[in-house]
Order: structure tokens, then C-alpha cells, then sequence
């Protein structure tokens, strides 16, 4: 019996380890959710890094403009994240959504990093004064642009991708 209990212990242990566990998948929303803290966190890595616009502009002036204009959708997009982590994790997800755009930052920083600064800002510099003159249907066209290049931490739910990670 003994046996049999340690047994049964050290198989719910395996079992529960994350390579075991059920991969996760983004919900439509969450997905468009996590995409729009993404852009969020890229434009405020080009306003840091590049400070001035093309045309002269106070890239960190109009990234606060663009948040503070956005400050409902981002919102959103944060309540929507901690949403999906209260569901899919056992921590804090507060702490979950600082690591998401802690990752998000570091991720695009290192994009500047691999490029020198003055590409990096020809690249993305008026990417900011851009987005801080959008409607809110340029910004949704442009995080859909996003789900479509892929670039998530988890797949889609019924997307090829959680189908493999299923087999």
C-alpha cells in the first residue's frame, strides 16, 4: 500500500509539471489584448530611445498622449491579461502582467539594440506620432496586423499551432 501511495504521489508530481500540463491558448480577445500592450510597450521603447521624431517632434511627449488618449482600451487590455492569468496560473496575476510587459519592452529593446540607434530610429520613429494621431479603428487594424505576424506567447486557441502542441 505504501508503495502504491508513493507511486501515486510521484505520478500526480509528474504529471503536474508544465511540460505535462495543457498547453495554454489566447482567446480572439486575449489575443488582441496581449498585441495591444505589445504595441504599447514598442512605441514607448522607440519614444525613449529615439526622442525626437522626423519632423522634430517630442516622441515622449506624444507617447504619453497616445496612452493618455488610450487609457481605456489599454485598461482593458491589462484586465483582460490578468484575466487569463488568474485563470491559467496560481500566482499573482498582477505580477504575471508586469512580467508580460517587462518581456515586451526587453523584446523590443533588444530589436534597438541589434540595429544601430540611428537605423532603429529611421525605422520606428514616427511610428509613435503615428499612433498618438490614430483612430481607434487605425490602432485595432494595426494590432490585427500583429496577430497575423505571429508574434505572441501563446497561440490562438484552434490555430495550427495549439493543435500541435496538443499531439
Amino acid at each position: 500500500m505504501k508503495i502504491l501511495s508513493a507511486l501515486l504521489v510521484a505520478a500526480l508530481a509528474f504529471a503536474a509539471t508544465p511540460a505535462f500540463a495543457a498547453r495554454a491558448c489566447y482567446t480572439p480577445d486575449q489575443m488582441r489584448a496581449e498585441q495591444l500592450l505589445r504595441l504599447h510597450s514598442e512605441l514607448m521603447v522607440v519614444a525613449i530611445t529615439c526622442r525626437q521624431g522626423s519632423r522634430g517632434q517630442d516622441l515622449p511627449a506624444a507617447y504619453v498622449d497616445f496612452t493618455k488618449h488610450n487609457i481605456g482600451i489599454l485598461h482593458g487590455a491589462e484586465q483582460t491579461m490578468i484575466g487569463y492569468y488568474r485563470t491559467h496560473d496560481r500566482g499573482d496575476p498582477t505580477s504575471h502582467l508586469d512580467r508580460l510587459r517587462t518581456l515586451l519592452g526587453n523584446e523590443f529593446g533588444q530589436e534597438s539594440a541589434d540595429m544601430s540607434a540611428p537605423a532603429f530610429c529611421a525605422a520606428f520613429r514616427d511610428d509613435v506620432v503615428k499612433y498618438d494621431a490614430a483612430s481607434r479603428a487605425d490602432i485595432d487594424n494595426a494590432v490585427t496586423h500583429m496577430e497575423v505576424a505571429d508574434r505572441s506567447y501563446e497561440p490562438l486557441c484552434g490555430s495550427k499551432a495549439t493543435e500541435v502542441a496538443k499531439r
